[in-house]
């Protein structure tokens, strides 16, 4: 990167910023690592060796608040009049560390004036996330219980969830009313600049009538040679005084036009503060909505849980009676076999011994309960077949569930991904408002510096008003063909301003025997002073005062500045102070 600083200026023209557009702007880049800038150059912008390609921190005023640039190279091609594709890498040691704050791109032309510029970025490093995807496959009573407890996770995370709308409902009614605030001060300043732009305006015109008034002066003075000389001196050092007060009049204009432009921005930005809030109000709307549907079916879970958990119970009391269905069983199948073998015994018996009666009366019998022995261990059998039937259809059923249960369990994550999505929409809406507030703040500083110039302007114009009128009592008993000039018309406000400049004043001729009156000669027609015990008068209310102090003149004619710029009340008699609390009183 060459070290010579490149041009800047302080102009801001939002209207060429698409004379360059930026290609693959990430949202944010990994610190460690070079930055590839690509960016396409239309046809209407003519690209010049002194162009450039600077990182830019969001928020900056001016070309010069650059964090690191870029010399942007020529196209291969210059005489074609087509849109060219460009690229620059930043190394990484002129890069930003990984701080937070939101960065994009700028193309500065030779001149200092941007003609495009990117989307924010920043620097972070990136952060790793897994999800559970094993299946833990578990007995009928574990899936329960397990069920059991994702459901009260389920709850709880639905009553965070509620909770955190209900704070970005409030976050949200705060940002309106910050937003509120910002355009009702956004109005208010755009109020002053055009009180402060018509105050120019006036000034401007008083300038031009005192000019003209100083061309009589010199018409004048032509056919008198003897005074011409001083009156050249006095006139060289008015005409040289307006034109500096005109220069800072012209400067304040200036000033009041680039508040006016940046107002204009201000109000631009706050509109698109406005629609961000729409688009995050809308989010929200659909969030609460998918909530709702997310709290019916975590209900149909419960019921249908608390369900399969009374079908669990009644299978296990049925196991339980079956198993010992099937030991009894499983003890008559060997009471049979015993049968059987003692059945064998005896008939071998038997055979021996065919005429023993009572024997063959006890094979009988024992081959009744026999047959009943098998049919009682045939029914318990199917009966055993049944219950394992029914107990593989539950087991399949608690699969389903599960199965639906994690389907459930996806769609809470994907909510818990929307919410996350809108707080960083939030997040950047406050950052938003964060620059339309640090905004304000300059443009208060620098009405504030504006009023202190207009001060110093009212106390320069001021002191030329009572130069003037020194010199006119001054020419009062002079005999000179100046002092029955006509008098310049004063510029009256509709709504008088106690913080502006005063207008010119006019005074008329106090010596009706003399037709023009010199005044730049004193009484004695050397020295320009006036005695104490001579009449002066106000040039505002053209009062005489007979014997009074220049002083005291001039603390009555402050007097006449106390006019309410609200109500038009005069406040001649009242301090400074409470003049200016009665004007605050109005804001109220």
């Amino acid at each position: 990167m060459d070290a010579e600083h490149p041009p800047t200026s302080n102009t801001m023209d939002s209207s060429s910023f698409s004379q360059v557009v930026f290609n693959n702007v990430e949202k944010s880049y990994f610190p460690g690592q070079s930055v590839k800038c690509a960016y396409t150059i239309m046809a209407v912008l003519k690209p010049n060796i002194k162009d450039w390609v600077g990182i830019f921190k969001v928020g900056w005023s001016t070309t010069r608040d650059y964090y690191t640039f870029l010399w942007a190279p020529l196209p291969s091609d210059l005489e074609k009049e087509e849109q060219a594709e460009q690229e620059v890498v930043f190394e990484v040691y002129y890069l930003p560390k990984e701080d937070g704050e939101f960065y994009q791109f700028c193309y500065v032309d030779s001149r200092g004036l941007v003609r495009g510029a990117s989307t924010p970025f920043r620097f972070q490093g990136g952060h790793e996330s897994s999800l559970e995807a094993d299946l833990l496959v578990v007995t009928t009573q574990e899936q329960v219980d397990e069920i059991e407890k994702e459901a009260e996770d389920l709850r709880r995370e639905n009553r965070q969830q509620g909770e955190t709308i209900v704070l970005l409902k409030r976050e949200l009614e705060d940002r309106l009313l910050e937003l509120r605030k910002t355009r009702e001060s956004v109005e208010k300043l755009g109020s002053e600049v055009s009180k402060l732009q018509e105050e120019g305006e006036e000034e401007r015109q008083g300038r031009e009538a005192v000019f003209a008034q100083l061309g009589k002066l010199e018409t004048t003075l032509a056919g008198t040679e003897e005074q011409s000389l001083e009156s050249f001196r006095e006139k060289e050092e008015l005409q040289q005084t307006l034109t500096a007060l005109r220069d800072r009049q012209d400067k304040v204009v200036a000033k009041a036009r680039q508040l006016r432009a940046e107002n204009e921005e201000l109000k631009k930005r706050s509109s698109q503060a406005e629609e961000e809030i729409d688009t995050l109000r809308e989010s929200l709307t659909e969030l609460e909505r998918g909530k709702s549907q997310a709290e019916s079916e975590l209900k149909k879970l419960q019921d249908w849980s608390q369900l399969l958990q009374f079908d669990l119970g009644n299978a296990q009391r049925e196991n339980v009676k079956l198993a010992g269905e099937l030991r009894n069983a499983r003890g008559a199948a060997e009471s049979v076999q015993v049968l059987r073998s003692e059945n064998q015994e005896l008939r071998r018996a038997l055979e021996e011994k065919k005429e023993n009666t009572e024997i063959q009366a006890q094979c009988r019998e024992l081959d009744l309960k026999l047959q009943e022995a098998r049919a009682l261990a045939s029914s318990e059998t199917q009966r055993a077949g049944r219950t394992l039937q029914e107990v593989t259809s539950v087991r399949r059923a608690h699969e389903r569930e599960g199965a639906e249960c994690q389907e459930r369990k996806a769609q809470l994550q994907y909510w818990k991904h929307e919410f996350e999505i809108m707080k960083d929409r939030l997040e950047k809406t406050e950052m938003l408002l964060t620059e339309s507030r640090r905004g304000l703040e300059e443009e208060a500083v620098r009405c504030g510096i504006q009023q202190l110039e207009i001060e110093e302007l009212r106390q320069a114009n001021k002191d030329l008003q009572m130069e003037m009128q020194r010199l006119r009592r001054a020419g009062q008993t002079q005999h000179s063909p100046l002092s029955s000039l006509p008098d310049t018309p004063a510029v009256q406000l509709q709504h008088p301003n106690p913080y502006s400049l005063p207008p010119v004043p006019s005074i008329p001729p106090h010596t009706p025997s003399l037709l023009y009156p010199n005044p730049f000669i004193g009484t004695t027609g050397q020295s320009g002073s006036v005695t104490q015990g001579s009449v002066k008068d106000c040039p505002v209310c053209r009062v005489q005062f007979p014997g009074i102090t220049d002083e005291e003149l001039a603390q009555h004619v402050d007097s006449h500045e106390r006019i309410c710029p609200f109500c038009g009340d005069l406040f001649e008699y009242f301090t400074q102070e409470e003049f200016e609390s009665h004007v605050y009183a109005h804001d109220y």
